[in-house]
């Protein structure tokens, strides 16, 4: 599998966010690490060191998306792909952790698929009550070609 980066930078004072997204192009598959709760950043509710919108993935149309999600932070965590603000299910089938309204545990790891089978922008984001009022979110959007990417938005 080719990984776009890994390297364990940091970007202002972020992490590089390249290490969170891993590309196989020849089976047309991206996978995605949401690390929730991983450092303070907007009091530990955030995704992989970024909230608020802050970090965007873009995957092209048709392609498979493996999300990992780990809980790092105290509080329970869940991760889900949803179609706009505090929207409560997922935007794709099968596109949230296992009981995203509670979340998982500190340390707990869940997995989930999905095909990215429409264009738009939708949201990385924490189904616990109240989590992604905290901005505990960030972005996803799905084209219709290109190469899959991940971008710091603080950079724009």
């Amino acid at each position: 599998m080719l990984a776009v980066a890994l390297a364990a930078a940091t970007v202002a004072g972020k992490p590089d966010p390249r290490r969170f997204l891993r590309v196989d192009a020849s089976a047309r598959v991206v996978e995605v690490t949401l690390v929730a709760g991983y450092d303070a950043t907007n009091n530990g509710f955030d995704f992989d060191g970024y909230a608020r919108g802050e970090l965007m993935v873009t995957v092209p149309l048709g392609w498979r998306v493996r999300v990992t999600c780990t809980n790092r932070g105290a509080l329970r965590h869940s991760c889900a792909v949803v179609r706009g603000p505090l929207a409560r299910r997922p935007a794709f089938p099968g596109a949230a952790t296992p009981q995203p309204l509670q979340g998982l545990a500190h340390g707990r790891t869940a997995r989930f698929s999905f095909r990215a089978s429409r264009t738009g922008v939708f949201r990385f984001a924490c189904l616990v009550p109240g989590h992604e009022q905290a901005r505990m979110y960030d972005v996803l959007k799905i084209v219709k070609r290109g190469e899959p990417k991940v971008e710091d938005l603080r950079a724009r």
